[in-house]
């Protein structure tokens, strides 16, 4: 075996190694992550604003049942704040 075949065996398997370790540390960062919550902000015809759990399908522009003449008029993810 010649040093240069061994150097760089020795240079991947240090490059494998850092790559899992940079693999193990991200899926450990995003295990700890709290799920984002989907909102629907609906505007009825009186002019209020209500906000909802997003439904399947929502869209802004969509006319709903929550109230007479509502429209969809936002789509938004809302992440919780974590307590230090």
């Amino acid at each position: 075996m010649s040093w240069d075949y061994l150097a760089v065996l020795l240079i991947s398997f240090i490059m494998l190694m850092f790559f899992m370790y940079m693999f193990w540390r991200e899926s450990a960062v995003r295990s700890r992550e709290r799920p984002a919550e989907m909102y629907t902000v609906v505007k009825c015809g009186d002019g209020v604003e209500r906000k909802r759990k997003y439904q399947e399908g929502d869209y802004v522009g969509k006319p709903v049942e929550d109230c007479a003449g509502g429209v969809v008029v936002g789509v938004f993810k809302e992440v919780a704040q974590q307590q230090q």
